[in-house]
């Protein structure tokens, strides 16, 4: 790959996708090569199958390679909400005498917040919730300005080390050993949400197929973090509960894919789905009705987590929904809204052709990738010292 590139793997909880890419102008991206192979997927921040996983990112990283003809050396890998543990802390550090704020000190800020180890768990990115400067003026970016101490809140991420040996092994044995983890939630959350709405306060859901992933985001970084193993496909699944459903899933989730929950339909109405040389058919109430029910019960997640995250900041934000799980199912947004009393917006990549909240997680941890291969290179380490990277 060329100096301007970089790879990055999308692990969710269904798929995973490879990508190769650089920065495009006005902030695009230019795609060198990109795959998704699905696989069995995790819960509880527990693979089902780790060969069938290994299979599925190295076909993806094959296809990729293949697109671009060239060979993958470095990559970053996104890492899923339920294999992160989030730490914040605030630390205030004093000067002897009133001066200028550098990138040091706040290197120096992120060195001596957080000391100690969490067995299990390794730190793999530092996040700044906010500055604020001996005057109290509270800032995202301190550097520059003239204070005698800095104050900062802050946000580890410290990821799974069975996830991060499993991930390196896997990639060890096809060739790459230059492996850098970004956590994923972060890295949406930068590059979805305007900064003028993180600076104060938004929600952030990631709902996938298998799991959620619920963020209160701030600032440059997150200040509360909950993910359980509960996703679009969970929706589906409910309509086998009664065992009245006799369709394949993949099939009933096309099916989904073609209601309206806020439409209206004459009472006998039916929703026919043709695969290959068979016709399969279900009442349109029963299959709306059943998705509901499904939405419901995330919908008691959802309220769970508000109810854990006690952040009174967060009461009238709306919920920033985004995710493969349930955004491509027309009238869920509104279901979502009734159910939890709360606005909620889809939320997704502002480009054209990947203006999808399916394709959220991959083009955000590219974005981040780009970043952290900027922010990595000598010059920039030069000018603007090391920041909060690890």
């Amino acid at each position: 790959m060329n100096r301007k590139s970089v790879a990055a793997l999308d692990v969710e909880s269904s798929a995973v996708t490879a990508l190769i890419g650089e920065r495009g102008v006005n902030n695009t991206f230019v795609f060198k090569g990109v795959h998704t192979e699905s696989y069995d997927g995790f819960a509880d921040a527990e693979f089902f199958d780790v060969k069938g996983l290994q299979k599925a990112i190295d076909a993806a990283l094959e296809s990729v390679e293949h697109s671009c003809n060239d060979r993958i050396r470095e990559i970053y890998v996104g890492v899923p909400g339920e294999f992160i543990k989030l730490v914040t802390k605030q630390h205030k550090m004093s000067f002897q005498s009133k001066r200028r704020v550098t990138p040091f000190d706040l290197n120096a800020l992120y060195e001596n917040g957080f000391t100690e180890s969490v067995p299990g768990y390794t730190l793999i990115r530092r996040a700044a919730i906010c500055y604020v400067t001996s005057d109290k003026r509270r800032s995202i970016d301190p550097v520059g300005m003239i204070s005698d101490s800095l104050e900062g809140y802050l946000s580890y991420f410290l990821a799974s080390d069975r996830y991060l040996e499993l991930l390196r092994n896997i990639l060890a044995e096809y060739g790459i050993r230059k492996v850098t983890f970004l956590p994923t939630s972060l890295a949406e959350a930068l590059y979805l949400i305007p900064s003028e709405v993180r600076d104060d306060y938004a929600i952030l859901l990631d709902i996938d197929k298998i799991s959620m992933t619920f963020s209160i985001v701030c600032g440059n970084g997150i200040v509360y973090q909950n993910a359980c193993s509960v996703g679009g496909g969970h929706v589906t699944a409910q309509l086998y509960a009664d065992g009245e459903v006799d369709i394949p899933f993949n099939v009933l989730e096309a099916m989904i894919g073609k209601i309206n929950l806020s439409s209206r339909e004459e009472e006998n109405s039916v929703i026919e789905y043709v695969d290959r040389d068979r016709v399969y058919t279900l009442p349109m109430y029963s299959l709306k009705e059943g998705v509901k029910y499904g939405l419901d019960l995330l919908c008691e997640v959802i309220n769970k987590c508000l109810e854990l995250c006690g952040d009174r900041n967060t009461d009238y934000k709306p919920i920033l929904l985004t995710g493969c799980g349930i955004t491509g199912i027309r009238g869920a947004r509104e279901h979502l809204s009734g159910r939890l009393n709360k606005v909620v917006e889809i939320i997704a990549p502002n480009l054209p052709y990947y203006n999808k909240a399916a394709q959220s997680s991959v083009l955000s941890l590219l974005d981040m990738a780009l970043e952290t291969k900027r922010e990595k290179s000598f010059f920039y380490k030069l000018f603007n010292g090391i920041g909060g990277l690890i």
